[in-house]
């Protein structure tokens, strides 16, 4: 019998899923959460110039990691919309209000990203699991960023904000996805690789854009 299957006679496999993910990406979690740019973004000391930057680096990441998501879904005969979820025009949006320009050589100056590959399913919702659940961490951000600085939704703080009120709605459907999609072990181990990797991705991003201030 494998893990999974041992699991799920006494919880559901949707909480399995996630608790199996959150697991085994908790490191790659934790040294993310504690990255330069982000450890203190909800310190009311925390700086504009390092907010500039992490929107920047976001900019960068989402630009390179929606395009992926667009072109494996077409791909996959499974039913699921992203449309709804995008977070790029939210960073967009963001740069827009606090005249920044995501490609000027003082916020980044690293080679451009190059293109992921079409996902498989597992490898898909390993990303798509790393980017959802920022969202549920967004939303503290979203406060901290309103009372520190007064940032709103429609004053440069409209990606933390994310999906607002309907957070719960978008996870809990999220998580369904996940149920119905990761249906074996081998989609579960393509899933969680995956979702490391993303940590790391945007890890790297955010460290070009560190390295890019202290110059």
């Amino acid at each position: 019998m494998t893990e999974r299957s041992m699991h799920s006679a006494d919880n559901s496999v949707a909480s399995v899923v996630r608790q199996l993910l959150r697991d085994e990406t908790h490191a790659e979690h934790v040294r993310l959460n504690q990255h330069p740019l982000l450890r203190g973004i909800t310190r009311s000391d925390y700086s504009m110039a390092m907010y500039r930057l992490v929107l920047v680096a976001y900019h960068h990441f989402y630009r390179v990691v929606e395009s992926a998501i667009d072109r494996s879904l077409s791909s996959l005969t499974i039913s699921f919309s992203y449309e709804p979820r995008r977070k790029l025009q939210w960073i967009a949006e963001d740069l827009e209000k606090l005249g920044i320009d995501p490609q000027d050589s003082h916020f980044f100056t690293a080679s451009p990203l190059a293109s992921l590959p079409v996902l498989n399913v597992g490898q898909l919702v390993g990303l798509l699991y790393t980017v959802e659940g920022s969202s549920l961490g967004g939303q503290v951000i979203s406060r901290h960023l309103a009372t520190h600085h007064g940032l709103t939704p429609a004053n440069g703080a409209r990606f933390f904000y994310g999906y607002g009120e309907r957070i719960p709605e978008f996870w809990r459907e999220f998580e369904r996805f996940m149920d119905t999609t990761l249906i074996d072990d081998e989609a579960i181990s393509c899933a969680t690789d995956s979702a490391k990797k993303t940590f790391a991705m945007m890890e790297s991003i955010l460290d070009g854009c560190h390295a890019q201030q202290a110059n």
